[in-house]
């Protein structure tokens, strides 16, 4: 763009032009010189069809009142001294204004008619004389009749003839005088009309001012030509013979003109719900459907990936709109937090996300923190690592999330550092996780006052790796979950038994992090890290998605659940939350059949099926270690409770006070906005943002993780006779068609050989 200065009304002296009036317009360098007398009419209010422009602009002659602009080639030399030489920097443009009259003339051949574009109108223009300079660029020659009102009976009845098909237009069929915005936009209508009439066509001959198309049949009458528009971008047809002689051996179901662009246009609107998965197969037997057109898997995917760029954006792009999209998320949601991290090249590394509203959410959470990573799906691949809690009624609390190359030291240490500086710490912090080292490696480094968790699930399927032994996952379970430590130990011999081994394997993990009872710290009923993955569950489809869908995927996400939970924290009129208010509820059927002794005013022993427990309601402690480690009244506190005709609510612990759960939820997630109506700083629009360089693996991009060897699944065999579960065609008893090895076969053909054996031989 250029700033361009026009001078006008004003008058000549000694070559100088005083005492005018001036405009500043933002002038396109690529502008021609119609272009740039049309923007000039308009800016200074003047009448294009009844005036003459006149453009100069001083260059310092003396002699001369300067240097005239009458061609492309004269714009295109001003901008640049304009742009480039500071001299020329505030050298206006001089325009000169005079009024034109229309003569009309017997037998006049000299008679032009100049159409010219403006955006999407074609503007008429009068008939003018031809001169030798020529207002506008003469575009066509017309013969004009002796008497003038002729002239203009044909010139209206060419503007009525005229018909511009714009883009995304459907239409029957081609005729002459169609005037297409684009040639695409002609070839997009053609290939339609092409598959919906069942025949094909070849291009002979297209450049920059004609479009020729013939019959795929040499012998067929059929022929289309488009040429350019007056010296526009449009293509208007010229000719169309609309005759087809072609034989049927050129009509074939995989039809040429049904591109993978073309199948795109259709597919669109089947790929705005992330939610809603599309494969390839369905576009191959979609298009048979609705267009009668055989297609291949490979031409399917390219249409399937066209669209997907069309309606999602391409990928690349994606990560250019990063800092913008953080910044209009910084502005709409107070308290946001992000940090983006780049290369020396400028390309993205890291990316870490942390809403306001969750921060201050987690001041109302237990404090116990699981973290997990899982891949993206896109195009340039990468981490999504999660951060989340659990809050009072014993929901998935989402903290902050990031995205990175891969799982490693660097990036972990990355991420746990860009979370301790938007949340802080907490006194006895917990961290779960899987046993990945990087993320050890992280916490030792960034949270070294933390402890450091493991997921019992992921420890359970390395050691069944380990150690292929029958019974060996129950009784791992059993011990993880077990209160006491003396139940722990039973369950850890029992697993000494079956393999002495596995003892000394947990035991050089360090219990510690994997078993309840001996624990450092309390992690309630957290032991697994399944938390983070149901979050990677929930936006499963969002990660096929660019970046920045994923992005904004994820705060539709976690803005419905913000919605939900903040109503049904509304509706709760318990003063705990409902799933503590059920737990409890749970547990005071069987306190009702214990045995209470009252030893002081807080303290009981407490008798079940030949158990004693000692309750103390003052420390809120029980010998079941239960009310210890979970910090809600277990069935002995309860009966105890009970006993003095208090409040069980009271003995609950602060987080999962209802006011704590209506605290946790008590804000919401704005969205950015439409993308036209951002408000984005000059420094942020310029800043330069790269897709990372990704090496795809060859083969078919993976979608799902890979399943260890000790994942069970449950199957269920079904009889492909009677379509019934539990057997197979072999063993089915209820298909009047047996197979000859079937019981049921063999039942009947002996009783069958009895009964012809008993019975006399018919003639």
């Amino acid at each position: 763009m250029a700033i361009v200065y026009v001078a006008y009304d004003g008058k000549w002296e000694n070559n100088a032009y005083v005492d005018h009036k001036l405009k500043v317009l933002m002038v396109s360098m690529d502008k021609t010189c119609l272009q740039l007398q049309m923007q000039i009419a308009k800016s200074i209010d003047i009448e294009e069809e009844a005036s003459k422009i006149r453009m100069l602009y001083n260059a310092n002659l003396e002699t001369s009142k300067g240097v005239e602009i009458e061609n492309d080639s004269d714009v295109e030399m001003y901008l640049y001294l304009v742009k480039n030489e500071e001299e020329y920097k505030k050298c206006p443009i001089i325009v000169e204004i005079e009024e034109t009259t229309i003569q009309y003339s017997e037998g006049s051949k000299d008679s032009v008619v100049a159409l010219y574009v403006e955006e999407e109108q074609i503007l008429t223009t009068t008939l003018v004389q031809k001169t030798k300079k020529r207002r506008f660029q003469e575009v066509e020659e017309t013969e004009t009749s002796s008497s003038s009102s002729s002239v203009w009976e044909s010139l209206k009845r060419e503007k009525e003839n005229m018909e511009i098909i714009t883009k995304g237009t459907s239409i029957e069929d081609l005729k002459e005088n169609l005037i297409f915005e684009s040639k695409e936009d002609l070839k997009e209508v053609l290939s339609m009309i092409a598959i919906k009439k069942k025949f094909q066509y070849r291009v002979p001959k297209s450049d920059k001012k004609r479009f020729m198309a013939r019959c795929i049949d040499e012998k067929c009458e059929w022929y289309l030509s488009v040429r350019v528009y007056k010296n526009t971008t449009m293509y208007k047809v010229c000719t169309y013979k609309n005759v087809h002689t072609c034989s049927l051996e050129f009509s074939n179901p995989d039809h040429r003109q049904a591109s993978s662009h073309l199948i795109s246009k259709y597919i669109q609107n089947m790929l705005g719900d992330p939610k809603v998965e599309y494969k390839t197969n369905q576009v191959i037997s979609d298009v048979k459907r609705v267009l009668g057109v055989t297609v291949n898997y490979q031409k399917a995917w390219r249409a399937m990936q066209n669209a997907r760029d069309e309606v999602l954006g391409l990928a690349s792009d994606s990560y250019g709109l990063l800092p913008s999209y953080c910044h209009m998320l910084k502005k709409n949601n107070p308290g946001f937090v992000t940090k983006i991290m780049k290369d020396s090249q400028n390309r993205f590394k890291f990316l870490f996300v942390a809403y306001g509203v969750s921060i201050e959410g987690w001041k109302h959470c237990r404090p116990v923190i699981v973290v997990d990573g899982t891949f993206l799906k896109a195009k340039h691949g990468g981490i999504l690592f999660v951060a989340c809690a659990k809050y009072g009624n014993n929901g998935i609390f989402p903290l902050a999330f990031g995205v990175g190359e891969s799982e490693n030291n660097e990036a972990w240490e990355w991420f746990f550092t860009s979370l301790k500086e938007a949340i802080g710490g907490r006194e006895e912090l917990c961290i779960v996780s899987d046993r990945h080292l990087s993320i050890a490696n992280a916490i030792k480094k960034v949270y070294p006052e933390a402890h450091h968790g493991i997921c019992m699930h992921h420890l359970k399927e390395n050691l069944i790796k380990r150690y292929m032994v029958a019974g060996l996952h129950d009784l791992f379970f059993k011990a993880a979950r077990a209160y006491r430590h003396s139940e722990f130990e039973k369950y850890m011999s029992e697993m000494s038994s079956l393999n002495p081994k596995i003892k000394d394997y947990l035991l050089e993990i360090g219990p510690g992090r994997w078993a309840r009872c001996l624990y450092p710290r309390r992690r309630y009923n957290i032991q697994t890290s399944n938390i983070a993955e149901s979050i990677n569950s929930a936006v499963k489809e969002a990660r096929e998605q660019p970046i920045l869908k994923l992005l904004d995927e994820l705060r539709k996400t976690f803005q419905n659940w913000f919605l939900e939970r903040s109503k049904l924290a509304a509706s709760t009129f318990y003063p705990v939350t409902t799933w503590a208010h059920k737990e409890m509820r749970d547990k005071l059927e069987k306190a009702n059949c214990m045995e209470v002794e009252q030893l002081q005013t807080n303290t009981f022993n407490v008798k079940y099926n030949q158990k004693t427990f000692f309750v103390d309601l003052e420390k809120r402690t029980c010998t079941c270690r239960q009310f210890d480690l979970d910090e809600i009244p277990c069935s002995h506190a309860i009966a105890g409770i009970d006993k003095l005709y208090r409040n069980k609510y009271e003995y609950c612990s602060k987080w999962y006070d209802i006011m704590m759960y209506k605290n946790t939820y008590n804000g919401s997630l704005n969205p950015v906005g439409d993308k036209e109506d951002w408000n984005i700083p000059e420094d942020i629009k310029q800043e330069i943002l790269l897709p990372p360089i990704y090496k795809p693996a060859a083969g078919r991009r993976k979608k799902q993780r890979y399943k260890s060897a000790t994942e069970t699944f449950k199957m269920s065999t079904k009889c492909g006779r009677c379509r019934r579960t539990g057997h197979n065609r072999k063993t089915c008893k209820f298909s009047p068609a047996l197979h000859p090895y079937s019981k049921k076969h063999n039942t009947n053909e002996a009783s069958t050989s009895c009964k012809a054996q008993s019975s006399p031989t018919a003639f």
